[in-house]
């Protein structure tokens, strides 16, 4: 086995453990065999966005997944105001479960991108789906699929800011193993609304967060 692959099989292991989950992000999860409850990209985002919150930051988790674990650790960490959102119902579902078991005065929302989302936000945290249909660990998982080149998703997110108007900065979590920089950074610069603010690689694991601005803020009434 290379050393890749043992490295994505560790962290497939460290990604199941209810242990290690609760104490990396503070979060009570449910008991649940077989799934996993974070990825590697998972802390990434969390150990860097975390310190750039407080209580008065309006965050948007997209893709926040059957548990909601970025939006739930966020708010632990820093109070910040958080809706969260998935694009499958059952995850919908199972996500406000486990808010609920937390306590937490989040609002998990069934949506793609910012459709039907009327707030206004300051941040967007996004655990991305970015891995290439070809190498899906298990075959038609969405979850992950980030199309054939793992950017699929990764462009139609960057479309959604660019046409969402709002001044929120955007963290992409991106494992560089599927899908390294030199085809992430072309995506965000050849849109002109968007800018690339810089690329931050938090751990030593091979994760690296996107921050995305809106190159140009669009002035409100009046």
């Amino acid at each position: 086995m290379t050393s890749y692959g043992l490295v994505r099989r560790a962290s497939w292991r460290l990604g199941g453990s209810r242990t290690l989950a609760r104490w990396f992000f503070g979060v009570d999860f449910p008991r649940s065999p077989g799934q996993g409850y974070f990825d590697m990209t998972t802390p990434a985002l969390v150990r860097m966005v975390g310190p750039r919150l407080g209580p008065d930051t309006r965050l948007l988790d997209m893709g926040t997944g059957p548990f909601a674990v970025i939006g739930l650790a966020l708010w632990r960490r820093c109070g910040c105001q958080v809706v969260a959102t998935d694009v499958h119902p059952d995850i919908v579902r199972r996500a406000r479960e486990n808010v609920a078991a937390n306590h937490a005065p989040i609002r998990v929302v069934e949506a793609r991108f910012f459709e039907g989302i009327d707030e206004d936000f300051d941040c967007v945290t996004f655990n991305i789906p970015y891995v290439p249909t070809a190498r899906l660990a298990q075959p038609g998982d969405f979850r992950s699929d980030g199309g054939p080149e793992g950017t699929s998703v990764i462009e139609g997110f960057l479309d959604a800011l660019a046409l969402h108007g709002r001044a929120a900065t955007a963290y992409l979590g991106v494992n560089a193993r599927f899908v390294p920089r030199r085809k992430v950074v072309p995506l965000v610069e050849r849109r002109g609304e968007l800018r690339l603010a810089e690329v931050v690689r938090p751990l030593v694991i091979p994760v690296d967060v996107y921050v995305v601005e809106r190159a140009r803020a669009r002035a409100g009434p009046g």
